[in-house]
């Protein structure tokens, strides 16, 4: 549910359908670590939420849209079935683990009860609202400069691709790679605090950028 580089989203529909075709046994973990906290209120699908049956489990992470402090994960799963995320060896970390720690703060589920709590289902839809409008915003402003990027209809990631000079703009503005030693995409991620004030700066940027390209191209002309 939103990958974190370009916000894109899986059609879990197409896999579950050619599963039960196969006649397969299966469980269907969603990752929202990022889209969690906000595809959910910026779209209609009902596909990837506990109301579609096939669905087991979701993890979330706080510290992302929800502005909770780091390190905030969550992790749903429907009744009955919490023993099959109970494990004690995992690959990936030093002696034995549970998807579910005891020692972890109970600071950070703190901070999350209280971000919710003052938002509320409304302003936080009305949050995304916001959120939305800006970003496509910047897609318009895209469009009409030709720039080819990517954006999911209801995500605020904008992926662009990485063409002319954009790697120096995007390390002027600190945008994220999707891989820093040969990037073909950067990505802007509209949160509150990124105005549409501060993406006039990113856009003139590029403007600039292209009309010093085009000149640079008319003089090798001319000598030419």
């Amino acid at each position: 549910m939103m990958t974190t580089m370009y916000g894109s989203v899986d059609d879990v529909d197409q896999l579950t359908n050619a599963l039960i075709k196969s006649n397969c046994h299966f469980k269907l973990h969603i990752d929202a670590a990022y889209g969690g906290f906000y595809y959910p209120f910026s779209s209609n699908d009902n596909s990837l939420t506990f109301k579609n049956k096939h669905i087991t489990s979701f993890t979330l992470d706080a510290h992302k849209m929800a502005q909770a402090p780091y390190g905030t994960g969550i992790f749903i799963i429907r009744k009955g079935l919490i023993q099959n995320a109970n494990t004690k060896e995992a690959t990936y970390v030093e002696g034995e683990d549970y998807t579910l720690i005891g020692s972890r703060s109970g600071a950070n589920a703190v901070a999350v009860w209280m971000i919710l709590s003052k938002n509320g289902p409304h302003g936080w839809h009305e949050k995304i609202f916001i959120l939305q409008k800006r970003t496509q915003w910047l897609c318009n402003q895209l469009d009409e400069l030709d720039i080819k990027f990517y954006r999911h209809p209801a995500s605020n990631i904008i992926a662009i691709h990485s063409n002319f000079n954009f790697p120096k703009i995007a390390k002027k503005f600190g945008l994220v790679t999707d891989n820093h030693l040969q990037p073909n995409w950067f990505k802007v991620i509209i949160m509150e605090h990124v105005t549409i004030e501060k993406l006039e700066l990113l856009v003139n940027e590029i403007k600039t950028s292209l009309l010093h390209e085009s000149n640079h191209l008319s003089d090798n002309k001319v000598i030419s």
